[in-house]
């Protein structure tokens, strides 16, 4: 975290001062990450309202010979802010309003150049975050089938991957500090959204199996759904590759011995190395590998990372002497939060079309339906 002499605990005014004093008389950051992590848990311990008037405060009452010096800093440490994390001060009411009233103050007192430093009217909307659609229910059945008969696997794997991309991309920081605190989903309709679209696609992959009557029949869908897993993998998708997969172990499945026995040795060869790759065997060691040996856009194994930041939170308190931040836990808990936000917004060259998209979309009704008219098979 840089230098920052804290320790292990701290109140949040002194975090606050330690931050702002990071920055030098040009507004730039002396190699220090505690800034970014700061900004990035505040709302584990108080709302963007409640720093920014925090910070309005410290403006107000700063005093002595180096007054100018310390309001310019603050003033620094709110650009460093806006700039990081734009979308804060587009979506969060609060927040925009005290950042008006601080720059009404900042005016007051005749700082123009202060005033510059902290303005949000540039910021670009992410509406786009706050709205979770409304599924149109549509009948798809026998248009899923046959889209998946005609579509080559590369093709399944890239539109999968993008509806992945677009549901994890609108999980913010609250959504994961809500489902970490309380454990489950209720009132979190953004994650309940993305842990349906991996529930949906497993149960998919069931269905398209167990649907064809033959055991040859059965045996060239598993191989299709093997050759996706892999094409999922080229473009870094752990997290649906983890739900084909796990579709695929699903003992409706893997119990049909004769189904199994024509798959070619090759594919099989493939299929092990994929359970192998995703398997919960030391801590999903095998996974975690090959996603950290990854770079640029990659997708991870959400339930994974939910799991990391619960053992965080069990293990460690928030707070330590009452009112001091527990710094231990906040630096642990960053390093897996800013992972998720540094990728939700790594770009993809995905091309995919829209109608495709609509239509591959595994509707909860859909299966539940499906799987009341077909009689499971067995072998």
């Amino acid at each position: 975290m840089g230098s920052s002499g804290l320790g292990k605990a701290a109140t949040l005014d002194e975090l606050l001062s330690t931050c702002i004093e990071m920055f030098d008389d040009n507004g730039e950051l002396n190699n220090s990450y505690l800034p970014r992590i700061v900004l990035l848990m505040h709302r584990w311990y108080l709302s963007s309202t409640e720093l920014a008037e925090k910070l309005l405060c410290m403006y107000r009452n700063a005093s002595g010979e180096s007054c100018d010096e310390f309001r310019l800093k603050i003033c620094y440490f709110m650009r460093y802010w806006i700039l990081k994390f734009p979308a804060e001060f587009n979506l969060d009411l609060g927040l925009i309003r005290m950042t008006e009233e601080f720059r009404e103050v900042v005016s007051q007192l005749g700082y123009e150049k202060h005033v510059s430093l902290i303005d949000i009217s540039s910021i670009p909307s992410y509406d786009w975050m706050r709205r979770v659609t409304q599924r149109k229910k549509v009948s798809k059945k026998g248009k899923a089938c046959l889209l998946f008969d005609h579509l080559e696997p590369i093709e399944l794997a890239e539109h999968l991957t993008f509806l992945e991309h677009k549901s994890f991309r609108r999980i913010s920081f609250t959504d994961y500090q809500s489902y970490v605190i309380h454990g489950c989903l209720e009132n979190n309709p953004t994650l309940e959204r993305s842990i349906a679209l991996f529930n949906g696609i497993s149960k998919w992959v069931q269905l398209m199996v167990l649907s064809k009557p033959t055991p040859q029949q059965r045996a060239e869908v598993i191989t299709k759904f093997i050759n996706v897993a892999k094409k999922l993998l080229q473009l870094k998708n752990f997290n649906t590759l983890m739900a084909v997969v796990g579709g695929l172990s699903h003992s409706s499945i893997s119990r049909l011995k004769e189904t199994h026995s024509h798959l070619s040795s090759e594919v099989t060869k493939n299929w092990n190395e994929m359970t192998e790759l995703v398997s919960s065997n030391g801590n999903y060691c095998n996974c975690r590998k090959a996603f950290a040996d990854c770079d640029g856009f990659k997708i991870p194994i959400l339930g994974v990372h939910l799991k990391d930041l619960i053992a965080v939170h069990v293990i460690f308190p928030d707070w330590m002497e009452e009112n001091k931040v527990n710094i231990v836990k906040m630096h642990q808990l960053s390093v897996t939060l800013s992972e998720l936000v540094s990728l939700q917004n790594a770009s993809h060259h995905l091309e995919p079309n829209l109608d495709l998209i609509n239509l591959l979309t595994p509707p909860e009704q859909y299966w539940a339906h499906e799987g009341k008219r077909t009689t499971p098979p067995n072998c």
